[in-house]
């Protein structure tokens, strides 16, 4: 009888709660506090909603959300908060708080030769350090442009200069980076045995000296998905000894090349945090094309394709699991040395970072397991005398991973022996992760040759 009472309360109840979830919510007006340079539109260009839109509660927590991931990733603030608050009758009012970071980076360059930090452990040769400074300006004229100067010396000498801006019409959707850059070494590397660098040098002259400049024009329709055109411009000459003992460092024995390049990338990123993502995917597919018949001299001539998936599944609030593939193929050829990248540089396979598994194609595969430690987490130290660094962040994740690659190569397969079969390593680390999207990764990785170590790499693990 009791039960008979409640139940036309408990109904009313729960449409009640139904109908919240679905009353409608009239955007009034969005404020936003603590942007002492960045200009209000750069920040309301990444809201996913707009003043004078109508949205369901649960709509509108949604695109909050989604909407300070977009601001906490244009790397312009330390934290972003946004709140709602209800008016009488259906009208919200938005507040939208930031907190900046610091903008102006006078950066030292202490950057190693070799590609990662294990293989340069091996030596712990000084003069494979280079030493300079950054010069970046972030955020230039509260517009989230980007300038910067690179001075660089010891292994390599390398002057650089690039210009960024975001978005440069009404809209804020289209956006161009223009930059050029000059080095010269007195090492390089002219091939692969054993899968192992064969580097060369020169006593009282640079083997290699190069000039690059390029320009791009970007376009961002949506939030998530962004499109580049890039056209660029490459000289680069080595020594005649370089030639003579790696004829096909730019084919056929030539001492220079010089050729326009001409990029296309596409980019749909739905993560959650670029320094560390927990949830989200990332798609980009890159389309590069080394020779146009413009200024060409000993070009390349060929294409490149490379794609690469991600995804990462929040479990819980401690347990992320992700799932990255990625894949490069080379159209044209024979491919020069001087262009031809496989895995051992930017991609690799964790547990073989003491090789290099060069080639024309390759794929890769990785899986990612990771707990959380210490949750995420901010703190204000207000003893701190600048404000951009009294915001503290901190994460620390356990990482359990197994990875698998397979290159393919057409041209020194005979001489490196890891390329032409599977290559698979796992293991497990420590990610610690802090402001201003610093990443340490300490892990301990095996391959399938038995070979086991500790290692480490300064950037995210997907």
């Amino acid at each position: 009888m009791r039960m008979a009472r409640l139940l036309p309360l408990l109904l009313v109840l729960l449409l009640a709660g139904t109908a919240t979830a679905q009353d409608k919510r009239l955007v009034a007006g969005i404020v936003v506090e603590g942007n002492k340079r960045t200009k209000e539109r750069i920040i309301l260009r990444e809201l996913t909603f707009r003043e004078g839109d109508t949205l369901t509660t649960d709509e509108l927590y949604a695109r909050i959300e989604r909407s300070r991931q977009n601001l906490m990733n244009t790397a312009l603030f330390n934290s972003v908060l946004l709140m709602p608050t209800y008016l009488p009758g259906t009208e919200v009012f938005v507040t939208i708080t930031v907190n900046e970071r610091w903008y102006l980076w006078p950066s030292p360059i202490l950057q190693l030769a070799d590609p990662n930090f294990n293989t340069w452990w091996l030596t712990k040769d000084l003069s494979r350090i280079n030493i300079g400074a950054y010069l970046y300006q972030y955020n230039f004229r509260g517009r989230n442009e980007t300038l910067f100067a690179k001075v660089q010396f010891g292994y390599a000498r390398q002057f650089g200069l690039r210009y960024k801006v975001p978005f440069f019409d009404k809209r804020q959707r289209w956006g161009f980076s223009v930059g050029a850059q000059y080095t010269e070494q007195r090492e390089i590397a002219i091939g692969t045995r054993d899968n192992k660098r064969i580097l060369f040098s020169e006593p009282d002259r640079n083997a290699r000296n190069e000039q690059k400049a390029d320009v791009q024009f970007s376009l961002r329709r949506s939030h998530d998905l962004r499109h580049f055109l890039t056209l660029g411009f490459v000289q680069a000459a080595v020594t005649d000894t370089v030639a003579r003992q790696s004829p096909d460092y730019f084919n056929d024995g030539a001492t220079r090349t010089r050729y326009l390049a001409l990029g296309y990338q596409l980019v749909h990123d739905e993560r959650d945090s670029r320094a560390y993502p927990r949830d989200g995917h990332y798609i980009e597919l890159r389309l590069w094309r080394y020779g146009l018949g413009v200024l060409d001299e000993q070009a390349p001539g060929i294409s490149t394709a490379y794609a690469t998936y991600k995804h990462w599944q929040k479990l819980s609030e401690r347990w992320t699991v992700s799932l990255t593939g990625r894949g490069k193929a080379s159209l044209g050829g024979p491919v020069p040395y001087y262009v031809q990248q496989g895995l051992g540089y930017d991609d690799y396979i964790r547990g073989y970072e003491y090789y290099v598994i060069d080639g024309q194609h390759y794929a890769l595969g990785k899986a990612d397991a990771a707990f959380a430690l210490l949750k995420p987490r901010q703190y204000t130290v207000d003893q701190v005398p600048l404000e951009a660094f009294r915001t503290l962040y901190i994460a620390l994740y356990l990482d359990a991973y197994v990875d698998a690659g397979y290159v393919w190569d057409e041209l020194y397969d005979d001489r490196n022996f890891l390329a032409g079969s599977w290559q698979s390593g796992y293991g497990a680390g420590l990610d610690l992760v802090t402001s201003y999207d610093q990443v340490l990764r300490m892990e301990y990785s095996w391959n399938v040759l038995g070979e086991g170590g500790l290692f480490l790499h300064f950037t995210q693990p997907f």
